[in-house]
């Protein structure tokens, strides 16, 4: 099979962004399939932008649209438009010597040569989403104006109607997909609607060492064996609530035992650079994947936040999937659709969100106090990824999906020639 993926923020282990496509493409590749990608190298500067590489058996078409987050609206307008325009040229092109695309939203641009494909060579694609756009933006106030908005929604419902399939990457983004279908949410990330499928981003089995990795940090940072190292990984933009964990900071400043942990970037990271210069810890900025490892796996901690918003429930953060890999508790400082897990495995706290700074703050002390039980929540986290969110799973039930959409294709390809052929022997 030659799998076709459009993806404007891709990730490779040298790079900082999500590593879902990366992951997935690269155990398809040893499968026997050939993927390509169109890309950008907004999250990942070990690629070029304008240049086709091969990384890993992954043939890589990396667009020269530049993009970083901290970008205004009109230039990420501009940046994803440019990338659209590349890939509508691709696809044009190229698009009938591939069995199945998928595109990844957001940005929603991404559906428009995957549509076109869909008209012009027969091309059936996965509609992934990532985030629930234009939703998304319109909630964190990225997305404002009256009439992209309702040019987005137009293009989010043609994307759903001419899609093979359409696959979330959470149960909360599932019931919600269900929702725009006109169907009933059944619960569980289930759809009445076959077409509708969760699969989540996954975590990686394969981990660094943690004793040692733990042993560098505290020695490179002349720490004690027995502080509590607190880690806030990724993004630190409008949608990441970093005021909760500000404020969480300043209740843990004269706590001995905790130490804070700041890896990655964004619009509001000034926030927390301002507040962890009255406290205790570190910010080491982006690290690349490879590197993000050996920082989680130095963890005792790890912490999730998301704006309020109802919408941000069903986020699906890369961040507690690379967390559980390396066996650490999770806080979250809201409600989330990773609850169920969250209990059944007791391996993370869920703040009740009235006073989530507050909240943040108790749960990481109750944890830096009870060294044992922050151990036996670690224990449960890597079980949790072990047996529910491994990605060597998760990339087999993804393939399943493609190979059905090829061959629901197929038979519809053919009962349109039995039906031509019928209708000429009956004349």
């Amino acid at each position: 099979m030659k799998i076709l993926w459009i993806q404007t923020f891709f990730g490779t282990p040298q790079g900082w962004g999500s590593q879902r496509q990366y992951a997935f493409a690269k155990r398809w590749v040893a499968a026997g399939h050939a993927v390509d990608v169109l890309c950008t190298a907004a999250y990942d500067s070990s690629l070029t932008p304008g240049c086709e590489c091969v990384v890993d058996g992954i043939r890589l078409h990396v667009s020269r649209a530049a993009y970083v987050p901290q970008m205004g609206f009109l230039r990420r307008c501009a940046a994803f438009l440019r990338f659209m325009l590349g890939a509508v040229w691709f696809v044009t092109r190229h698009g009938a010597s591939y069995d199945v695309l998928i595109a990844s939203s957001g940005p929603l641009t991404n559906l428009i040569p995957a549509i076109l494909g869909r008209w012009f060579h027969r091309l059936p694609f996965v509609f992934e989403v990532l985030d629930v756009w234009p939703d998304a933006a319109v909630e964190a106030g990225v997305l404002k104006n009256p009439l992209v908005t309702a040019f987005s929604r137009g293009l989010e419902r043609t994307g759903y109607r001419w899609a093979s399939r359409i696959v979330t990457c959470s149960t909360g983004m599932t019931a919600r997909v269900c929702g725009k279908l006109g169907l009933p949410d059944t619960g569980a990330g289930m759809c009445p609607d076959a077409r509708v499928t969760t699969v989540a981003h996954g975590s990686d089995l394969d981990q660094p060492d943690a004793r040692a990795c733990r042993l560098r940090f505290l020695t490179e940072h002349e720490l004690p064996e027995n502080v509590c190292l607190v880690l806030y990984m990724g993004a630190m933009g409008v949608s990441n609530a970093v005021e909760d964990v500000a404020e969480a900071m300043r209740l843990t400043a004269d706590k001995p035992e905790v130490f804070w942990v700041f890896a990655g970037s964004g619009a509001k990271e000034g926030l927390l650079r301002e507040q962890l210069a009255r406290g205790r810890g570190v910010f080491l900025g982006k690290r690349t994947n490879v590197q993000m490892r050996e920082v989680c796996a130095s963890a005792d901690v790890n912490v999730v936040t998301f704006m309020h918003a109802p919408l941000f429930f069903e986020n699906s953060p890369n961040k507690f999937f690379d967390g559980i890999a390396a066996g650490l508790p999770e806080v979250f400082n809201r409600s989330t659709w990773l609850e169920p897990w969250l209990r059944e495995y007791d391996c993370g706290v869920v703040c009740p969100g009235n006073e989530p700074g507050r909240e943040l703050a108790w749960a990481i002390l109750a944890l830096a106090d009870d060294p044992e039980r922050r151990k036996q929540m670690g224990r449960n986290a890597r079980r949790l990824a072990e047996e529910v969110f491994d990605r060597d799973k998760l990339a087999k039930k993804y393939l399943t999906l493609l190979k059905e959409v090829l061959k629901c294709e197929s038979s519809k390809v053919r009962e349109k020639a039995e039906a031509t052929a019928n209708d000429e022997s009956s004349e």
